[in-house]
């Protein structure tokens, strides 16, 4: 049975730890506008680069011997899955990303079947008269009290990262008629994701980060269009880059292999446009 979340700062501060390849554009962006010195970018590159490939390591060492210690001994609160019709579609994850997709199948007049891990969290929506329920995902009895095997779509939006990875297993492995549609919280749990077969992935802040680097451009003294020119070839470029990078990620020297040519590759694209636009 689910409960509340063990070990949530110190896992977060797994997550965190590691950078991601818009910080190359951004480090290349800084050179240009003389912001930055190369020398400076090309160490800060280094260490980001370092901290992609070492986080997924560190992940795994988090959840094989620390996060079992913060486990909570208590009594456990029985699961409480039991629609009374089948749906098509199961909402796993009733937190930011669960909850707008719930409101809008709603409006829509679409049933869905909603679970949650955390017993408090569930508590608080219900009392907006949401039907949540109260369980974990990754279990396989309560997915099929939830009808999984009647449903057609299975939103994976659970905040922590290795319950999301065990869910998505049970559901790939138990429920493969299920379309998944999954929320990644960084790099490293798309690459999870998607090693897994799940090629639905939602980034949860990449949009948004795009918006304001896009912002960021202007203010910088590029036009409307030429931001959002650049912000449009970065996200073709790193979709690119993600489906490319998740089938050596497991290889460290491959990998950076990937990354710095990844970097160069942008970086040429961006001084191409620049020369095509002064060319006009």
């Amino acid at each position: 049975v689910g409960l509340k979340k063990p070990g949530s700062a110190e896992s977060l501060a797994v997550v965190i730890s590691q950078g991601g390849e818009f910080a190359f554009v951004l480090f290349s962006l800084a050179v240009s506008f003389h912001v930055m010195e190369r020398e400076q970018a090309d160490l800060l590159v280094l260490v980001v680069g370092l901290s992609m490939v070492v986080t997924p390591f560190l992940s795994a060492i988090h959840e094989r011997w620390v996060a079992p210690r913060f486990k909570n001994k208590g009594p456990q609160r029985e699961y409480d899955v039991s629609p009374e019709e089948d749906h098509p579609v199961i909402i796993a994850g009733m937190g930011r990303v669960g909850q707008v997709v719930a409101r809008l199948l709603r409006a829509r007049r679409i049933g869905f079947t909603a679970i949650d891990a955390s017993a408090e969290h569930i508590d608080f929506i219900q009392r907006f008269g949401n039907q949540v329920f109260y369980g974990d995902a990754s279990r396989l009895d309560l997915l099929r009290a939830a009808r999984a095997e009647k449903a057609k779509v299975f939103v994976l939006a659970i905040d922590d990262m290795a319950a999301s990875l065990r869910t998505a297993q049970m559901v790939k492995e138990h429920f493969p008629h299920l379309t998944i549609y999954a929320r990644a919280r960084n790099r490293e749990h798309a690459y999870r994701l998607l090693d897994m077969g799940v090629t639905h992935l939602i980034r949860e802040t990449f949009d948004a980060s795009l918006t304001m680097a896009g912002d960021v451009l202007q203010e910088m003294g590029l036009t409307f269009a030429e931001a959002r020119r650049s912000v449009e070839r970065f996200r073709e470029h790193d979709e690119a880059l993600m489906l490319e990078s998740a089938k050596v990620f497991k290889d460290e020297k491959k990998f950076m292999e990937v990354i710095v040519r990844a970097r160069r590759e942008l970086e040429l694209l961006f001084e191409k446009d620049e020369a095509e636009q002064k060319s006009v």
